[in-house]
């Protein structure tokens, strides 16, 4: 009757012929390691680890189907590396997230079996391929502690924040750039790594809205504008300043704005009423225009960049989603002196700024920015700091990332019957 059981559960799993045979310490590790997911806030992949425990007693019972276990254990570790190396939530595919940046690429299968065969702890294999940030290993911590403290007053929604956000770490690059800039969204602060062994520099930053969220991408900084001119998108342009126009005209040249024809020339005389609206609107340079006096160019399509604001006393709010989607930079002129470097000082930026002129100045080298959205931080002792989650974005892959009962019920029976 066994012998059937285990002809049936081989024929039910279907395995793959498998040359690599898995030591029985390697497969107990696999297991614990499985087992282990929830330390680093993943799923335990239930199925698959059932049916590797249904393959073992298959073949307790005839060593001739240690094939079969080879082939379950391949699966699960698959499964987990996959996971340990980009995550299990795919941000592509959840539109909610606004998440462009390319998660990692997937590891090296054919070099881990190669390690498997030499004898290597699966464990430790799947260790190498976590984050390993500051942040991700401070998030480790926290979610232990969490876990530890199950009663704590308000541990469940902490532990669901903390798991979103080591998944989000999971997506991103495992080395960055020496010298870059980021932009920590929901802390609403952006640093520059100058590289080379320079002391990086924080900024407060004012973001987008709810309503017209910053996404979250990775890019580069070719260049900053002195004076820049504001093309508003259409979709201010529709439902902001053209209705106060209508309403006060006068406004418009007070804020410096001009209608552009399709030849780019300034059209005198402007019908603000007219419907359709003919023309795009320029803010030209000066006191009052939207960006300031200093633009951080950004090469994105999402219409995306830094740039100072005539509103200054926005940064003393806390929560400060307040833009349309791009980033004001508190003190400007630190970090446009800091990127360009050389000869270049804040007081000559300035006197530049005060010549009233536009013109570019190209960064050298063009520096790579990501603006990312994580809902906690660190403080200064290492421990983790939790942010309001300003656009409702952590549910969904603490949703993606919530524990499933095993769906092989089939092999549960079957292991039940034959001990």
């Amino acid at each position: 009757m066994k012998s059937l059981l285990a002809a049936g559960l081989l024929l039910l799993f279907a395995p793959s012929a498998f040359a690599q045979s898995w030591s029985r310490t390697q497969v107990d590790d696999l297991e614990n390691a499985a087992l282990a997911a929830p330390h680093e806030g993943l799923p335990v992949p239930q199925a698959k680890l059932d049916r590797l425990l249904a393959m073992r007693q298959v073949a307790y019972i005839d060593p001739i189907y240690q094939t079969a276990v080879d082939d379950a254990a391949e699966d699960l570790f698959r499964d987990l590396s996959h996971a340990y190396a980009q995550g299990v939530v795919d941000p592509a595919t959840m539109p909610d997230q606004d998440w462009h940046i390319a998660r990692p690429a997937p590891p090296d299968d054919a070099a881990l079996d190669q390690a498997i065969a030499s004898g290597m702890a699966p464990a430790v294999l799947l260790e190498s391929l976590l984050p390993y940030s500051s942040d991700y290993m401070a998030l480790r911590t926290e979610l232990a502690r969490l876990d530890a403290s199950p009663q704590e007053v308000g541990a469940g929604a902490h532990r669901q924040q903390v798991i979103a956000n080591m998944e989000r770490w999971r997506w991103l690059p495992r080395s960055w750039p020496e010298r870059r800039v980021d932009v920590r969204l929901a802390e609403f602060q952006l640093t520059f790594y100058p590289g080379s062994g320079l002391t990086a520099q924080t900024h407060n930053i004012i973001v987008g809205k709810r309503s017209t969220p910053s996404p979250a991408f990775d890019a580069i900084i070719p260049s900053l504008t002195i004076n820049p001119d504001w093309d508003p998108p259409l979709s201010i342009a529709l439902n902001e300043l053209l209705p106060r126009f209508r309403r006060n005209p006068g406004a418009a040249a007070r804020e410096g704005f001009v209608a552009i024809d399709s030849a780019g020339r300034v059209v005198s005389g402007v019908d603000w009423h007219a419907r359709p609206f003919p023309y795009s609107i320029r803010q030209q340079p000066g006191a009052q225009n939207a960006l300031g006096a200093l633009r951080f160019n950004v090469l994105d399509p999402y219409a995306i960049y830094l740039h100072d604001t005539p509103s200054k006393s926005l940064f003393d709010r806390t929560n400060r989603a307040l833009s349309h989607g791009c980033i004001r930079v508190q003190n400007p002129l630190a970090l446009a002196a800091a990127m360009l470097g050389g000869d270049w000082t804040e007081a000559g930026i300035q006197e530049k700024i005060d010549q009233g002129v536009s013109f570019d100045i190209p960064v050298t080298p063009e520096t790579p920015i990501y603006v990312l959205y994580f809902t906690t931080a660190l403080n200064p002792d290492g421990t983790v700091r939790y942010l309001d989650d300003i656009y409702h974005r952590d549910d969904a892959i603490a949703a993606g990332l919530t524990p499933r009962a095993s769906s092989d019920t089939i092999a549960s029976a079957l292991m039940a019957r034959l001990q």
